[in-house]
């Protein structure tokens, strides 16, 4: 009868401890979009890297998210107060806009970790200075996805 009683004692404990969810699980919060930048010119999707990329927020004082980075994707920040977010991609001299709009949704995680935001994006606007399209290829952005949501066609 101990050894039963320390045997289930032994696994409750062992339960509790693997069913805890670490803190790093509930900092992840991924709530970017990522962009990937891929060639206008080529007939096939390839992928390719733009020189000194600066890209900062439009509505947003010093938001600078990269400056002067040699990328072959981006990570674009999303807001949970708006349905918008405006950037600016600027590559050497010059300088498109980038406007995604989406939608916003609370999900639940867990006990621990509680709500999180997820988003759907629902369309893309740009300027024509070097980006020459754009397309949606995974509209949600969700917790700790890590998947490739738009399309930055570049001349």
């Amino acid at each position: 009868m101990k050894f039963r009683t320390c045997l289930l004692a032994l696994t409750a404990i062992l339960f509790f401890i693997v069913g805890c969810e670490s803190e790093e699980a509930c900092l992840s919060n991924q709530h970017a979009v990522q962009a990937g930048f891929l060639s206008a010119w080529s007939e096939s999707d390839r992928d390719s890297t733009l020189a000194e990329v600066s890209l900062f927020g439009l509505d947003r004082e010093g938001d600078s998210i990269y400056a002067k980075e040699s990328l072959s994707e981006m990570f674009i920040p999303l807001d949970f107060e708006r349905d918008t977010v405006s950037f600016a991609v600027v590559s050497k001299t010059m300088k498109d806009t980038l406007n995604i709009a989406y939608q916003k949704e609370l999900d639940f995680i867990s006990r621990d970790c509680g709500y999180i935001f997820s988003f759907q994006i629902d369309t893309v606007w740009h300027s024509n200075a070097f980006i020459d399209s754009v397309a949606i290829s995974y509209p949600d952005v969700k917790y700790g996805e890590t998947l490739e949501n738009i399309k930055l066609y570049i001349y």
